[in-house]
């Protein structure tokens, strides 16, 4: 058996490594299927009407420029787009999508709530985001922040189960725990802790 901080590089390692053959994908984005628009129930509050088309917009311009969208989340005032690239691919996506934004907002009568667009790498984080980010971390323990209380609080610990379309799901003692994805901000991976006996 494999001390836990030693399970935990291995995963992240995993994890990178898809961050690192994503973009290869990304060079024929035709022939990839579309990543699925979330259900109703996932959307972000004040986004109810304009999230998927949202979504066809980043994901058309992120196609563009040959980059994989790696995840779109809103969460306090943050519209984040994860993508796989380079910084200066990044930079013009970012520049796009202000645009493209703007003048959606602008032609198509369309209200979103205030927003701070910020384009990044997924890269290797405590932060779980991605599909593949969930599925390399199951039966990790994690912290799951929440946008509002749910059960009485904001903050859950437990072990990953998975993600999907509708909720985040955590073994607490043996009992499930369904988070609403539109009420998780964030899912984290503990710290690394050094155990007695780990060779690193």
């Amino acid at each position: 058996k494999l001390p836990r901080s030693l399970s935990l590089m291995v995963a992240r390692f995993l994890a990178c490594l898809t961050a690192l053959i994503a973009p290869a994908l990304a060079l024929h984005p035709a022939r990839l299927a579309p990543r699925p628009l979330p259900c109703l129930m996932c959307v972000p509050a004040g986004f109810e009407e304009a999230w998927p088309q949202l979504l066809e917009i980043v994901d058309e311009e992120a196609a563009d420029l040959a980059l994989a969208v790696d995840d779109v989340a809103f969460a306090r005032g943050k519209l984040s787009v994860l993508a796989s690239g380079g910084v200066d691919d990044l930079v013009a996506l970012n520049r796009r999508l202000s645009e493209r934004l703007d003048d959606w907002e602008a032609n198509a009568a369309v209200e979103l709530p205030p927003y701070m667009l910020e384009v990044a790498s997924p890269g290797v984080s405590d932060v779980l985001r991605s599909d593949a980010d969930y599925a390399a971390f199951k039966g990790f323990g994690v912290q799951a922040t929440l946008t509002e209380e749910y059960k009485k609080r904001t903050v859950h610990e437990g072990t990953l189960l998975g993600r999907d379309g509708e909720h985040v799901l955590l073994n607490l003692k043996g009992r499930v725990l369904k988070l609403p994805r539109e009420l998780v901000a964030e899912v984290r991976l503990p710290s690394a802790k050094r155990e007695k006996g780990d060779p690193y």
